[in-house]
């Protein structure tokens, strides 16, 4: 398994996506799998149950994704997925992590017009000063995974070392 982590907006559905056509692979984006199991949006479940709740609910969705899905399986995890729970933990020891890296900029440029979909950005004026605080709060975490790739440099040929073990 290959979990891609990073900041919202940082392209982990998209690179998970390409990953898992390109190499035939499963593809499973946690937050669509929450909202799918709970019928309701990561915004609506944010609002409904607050963050802690949701929390609570992403590890335990994160921990059957694990559990049900086959070794070769990429996973898109949501932006603090990794923050929360020994997520982490449970991660690495099931397969790979890959931290997504970009710098705020860019992850504005990516964002701009998704705001209402993101629960924790979406009440803030200054989303620029947000998602620098948001990434410094993140960084230790992110930081632990196995493997860290700067997202504007990488194609689908950047993840092939860190997949070939499960060819």
């Amino acid at each position: 398994m290959v979990f891609l982590i990073g900041m919202p907006g940082v392209g982990k559905t998209y690179w998970g996506e390409k990953l898992a056509f390109a190499h035939k692979w499963h593809f499973t984006d946690l937050d669509d799998y929450i909202e799918d199991q709970e019928k309701m949006t990561i915004a609506a479940l944010f609002e409904q149950y607050g963050e802690d709740e949701f929390r609570k609910k992403e590890h335990r969705y994160l921990a059957h994704v694990i559990d049900s899905s086959p070794l070769q399986t990429v996973i898109a995890c949501g932006g603090g997925t990794p923050c929360f729970y020994q997520n982490m933990a449970m991660m690495k020891q099931a397969g790979k992590v890959v931290y997504l890296q970009a710098d705020v900029e860019f992850l504005l440029s990516k964002l701009e017009h998704e705001m209402q979909h993101r629960p924790l950005l979406n009440m803030h004026k200054d989303v620029a000063s947000f998602l620098a605080k948001m990434l410094q709060e993140r960084k230790g975490f992110y930081e632990q995974a196995d493997h860290i790739l700067q997202t504007k440099d990488i194609t689908v040929s950047t993840f092939d070392p860190i997949i070939q073990p499960y060819v």
